[in-house]
């Protein structure tokens, strides 16, 4: 599966391979399971494993919920090893949300180890080893304007995209917001 995350781009006269978004990997992913699940009688007991490198792009926010939502839903966790040097919140909240694994090796010689003994295992041993324990789940939101993650913020009730400064006109549905917002209450970011 490792293979499919990159894709070749054709621009002009030139080709370049392009990482692909991991909410578009977990849709086909989750695409996949389902018409195995429906087409026969066999038993599988499915799973997705992300590894990621790089850190989280912000703009992929709402893309990689619904990823997750569509996940958990169909009742597949989401296994999440990270590789890169930072930790990333949407896969922990993935794998959170999910019943998955989330895991970031301290030393890069030891990812075999991880990948063999931790994720190649099933779901029902899995209760019986002593995985690490999640030190903690970011959950802050990222806002829709600046792309940044926030602690606090105003959400539209209509199409609830969440925004870190008010407006008066929601920028992902168009509606109108008829409320000033509260002035008494400092925000905190």
């Amino acid at each position: 599966m490792l293979q499919r995350t990159f894709t070749l781009c054709y621009q002009g006269p030139y080709l370049w391979l392009c990482v692909v978004s991991i909410s578009m990997r977990c849709f086909h992913s989750i695409c996949y399971i389902q018409r195995i699940l429906r087409g026969g009688p066999s038993h599988p007991q499915p799973r997705i494993l992300c590894l990621q490198g790089s850190p989280d792009g912000p703009q992929q926010y709402v893309a990689v919920m619904n990823a997750i939502f569509s996940a958990q839903r169909s009742m597949v966790p989401i296994d999440s090893c990270i590789v890169g040097s930072q930790h990333s919140a949407f896969l922990q909240q993935a794998s959170h949300i999910t019943g998955g694994i989330y895991l970031k090796p301290q030393q890069p010689e030891g990812l075999f180890q991880f990948l063999a003994m931790v994720f190649a295992t099933d779901l029902h041993t899995r209760r019986f080893l002593q995985l690490p324990r999640p030190t903690g789940v970011d959950f802050r939101a990222s806002c829709f304007c600046h792309k940044k993650t926030i602690d606090m913020g105003y959400v539209c009730s209509v199409c609830l995209s969440i925004f870190c400064e008010h407006s008066k006109k929601c920028s992902t549905c168009e509606s109108t917001f008829n409320q000033k917002p509260p002035s008494g209450q400092k925000r905190k970011d």
